[in-house]
């Protein structure tokens, strides 16, 4: 499931200032999808010292509605009788600080007239140093067969010099309690699926065309920032005339990704690949677009539920 969280990223990447791109959206399957298909989940006793302020913290998360306007889960308050979740979250959560001496640059004012300082020097200043070491450990079993389906530890750890006459000063606290909303995002994150714009380059390479096919196809790729579908329709004649070439069926591909035929994109793309030219967009395109068909499919089954 970590490929899914990366086929985003890949989509989702910033193209260069002079790129042109479709701007897309669509379903994208959690990390962990079989966690993700429940309908209802609970969060148990997370143990540790910061166990509770994560708990709170993932139900605060869980809790948030997504562009459906509802939470993607009915969050569930576990009690004695048993679980009444589909799915049950504990683990444990813990911190701690370890206190050190640290010699450090620090400029001060050597010399002042009045109130003003005229004249500074840096000079070692001896520093307090602390060192915020996090650790969570998450796990999501269904209640029903007792099946582990989700566990993660993730260590996290700040630094922090204090130093004598620094004005802002942060605290373990404040970090501790940082770090902890850090392991709530990530864990919801990993779990829950994403309905994303994202944008995808076109590929402007004219590799096998003539001067004259060349040009059109340059002409089409600045068209389709003002008119999609339009240079669509020239590309798929363009295909006709020159069937096979790498740049045309990538670029006919993502005209099939932004219709939602996702199925026909993925042939689009894996004849792209075929033809010899090196180019990882075809590869990620392929998988993108696998992605994004489990993703429309689960979100048509979540939909199914809350009927």
């Amino acid at each position: 499931m970590r490929r899914a969280l990366c086929l985003f990223l890949i989509a989702s990447a910033a193209p260069s200032a002079r790129a042109e791109v479709f701007e897309m959206n669509g379903h994208f399957p959690a990390r962990w999808r079989e966690v993700s298909l429940a309908r209802s989940i609970g969060v148990d006793r997370i143990a540790g010292r910061d166990g509770a302020a994560l708990a709170l913290a993932i139900e605060d998360r869980l809790a948030r509605t997504g562009p459906d306007g509802a939470p993607h889960y009915d969050l569930i308050a576990l009690t004695r009788n048993g679980p009444d979740a589909d799915m049950i979250v504990n683990g444990m959560a813990d911190a701690t600080v370890r206190d050190s001496n640290v010699k450090r640059q620090k400029e001060q004012c050597v010399e002042r007239s009045g109130d003003k300082c005229v004249r500074k020097e840096k000079v070692e200043a001896l520093c307090l140093q602390q060192t915020v070491s996090f650790s969570s450990t998450l796990r999501v079993a269904d209640s029903g067969d007792g099946r582990i389906l989700y566990t993660e530890t993730r260590p996290q750890t700040d630094i922090i010099v204090t130093c004598p006459g620094d004005k802002d000063q942060r605290s373990p606290r404040d970090s501790i309690r940082r770090m902890v909303g850090t392991a709530a995002d990530r864990f919801v994150d990993d779990i829950t699926p994403r309905h994303e714009n994202y944008r995808v380059r076109l590929r402007e390479g004219r590799e096998g065309m003539d001067k004259a096919t060349g040009q059109r196809f340059r002409d089409s790729v600045k068209l389709s920032q003002r008119d999609a579908d339009a240079a669509c329709a020239q590309w798929a004649d363009m295909d006709r005339a020159l069937p096979g070439n790498a740049s045309l069926l990538f670029n006919l591909g993502l005209c099939a990704e932004r219709r939602g035929d996702y199925g026909v994109a993925e042939a689009f793309y894996t004849r792209a690949g075929q033809g010899g030219i090196r180019g990882g967009e075809f590869r990620e395109g392929v998988e993108r677009v696998r992605a994004l068909t489990v993703g429309r499919d689960d979100a048509a089954r979540r939909a199914r539920q809350r009927r």
